[in-house]
């Protein structure tokens, strides 16, 4: 009597696995169930524990039919898990005291993953080929002064999408903030200015045609140039340029699994 627990259990786990089961019919008419753990040209290997938890190579030449039992796979509760790679355009408005820097525009790169439909990690690369201002630089016996300029800037941003839980239609709107390194070059010149630069601003996602989604953002950026490169020497600025920064970008954006 004390085994009727253990083969009732034993019943009960083997009718549940009958129910749902990989099947071989053979030509004999015999019928293996269980899981079916690999198919070659040759053999089939099935498992079905723990009524027979040996499994079992079975020669193709015998069988009849293969009969698959389909497990339906619930949905993903994390279905914006994604790589996705951008490029645009951006325009730039810049404030600054110690250097005069008009607007101007900008290329954009980006790529990065979506860790979890809460936060994406980008790493970025903005390109700005032509810069007018003016801008005057000296050791102390030479002086010089600029007012064409092209800039670069790379760095790393993260995106966060407070509301990706909700249903907002199809817009999904983001938070970003980021840090880069950032180089101001005057044209025909071996001179330039280096510094970092921290950002935050807001933006928002849209869906166009499968996996192509408009990206548009607006971004403050504070940069601060704070290393200089003049007659070939490299140097510390006696002060700190300081340079706030308005950008607007508008970008394609692919994002894939």
């Amino acid at each position: 009597m004390r085994n009727v627990p253990v083969l009732l259990g034993l019943l009960i786990v083997g009718l549940s696995a009958s129910l749902q089961a990989d099947k071989i019919i053979m030509k004999n008419g015999k019928i293996y169930q269980g899981h079916i753990m690999g198919e070659g040209n040759e053999t089939i290997l099935i498992s079905n524990p723990p009524l027979d938890p040996q499994p079992r190579f079975i020669e193709m030449r015998d069988v009849l039919t293969i009969v698959h039992d389909t497990h339906p796979q619930p949905p993903s509760s994390e279905p914006d898990r994604y790589f996705m790679v951008e490029g645009g355009l951006g325009g730039s408005v810049y404030s600054a005291d110690l250097i005069t820097l008009h607007p101007a525009a900008s290329l954009h790169l980006e790529g990065g993953v979506r860790l979890h439909p809460l936060v994406e990690l980008d790493a970025d690369l903005d390109w700005t080929p032509a810069v007018s201002g003016r801008l005057a630089i000296s050791d102390g016996t030479t002086l010089r002064g600029y007012e064409s300029f092209y800039a670069y800037n790379g760095g790393f941003s993260l995106r966060i999408f407070p509301f990706y839980a909700l249903k907002l239609g199809p817009l999904e709107p983001y938070a970003i903030t980021g840090f880069q390194w950032n180089r101001l070059l005057p044209k025909a010149s071996s001179d330039f200015l280096t510094g970092t630069s921290l950002e935050g601003g807001i933006g928002a996602l849209y869906p166009i045609v499968g996996n192509l989604y408009l990206d548009a953002r607006f971004v403050y950026q504070h940069t601060v140039y704070d290393k200089v490169q003049f007659n070939l020497q490299e140097g510390t600025l006696t002060s700190d340029i300081h340079i706030p920064t308005y950008s607007i970008l508008t970008a394609l954006s692919y994002r894939f699994l």
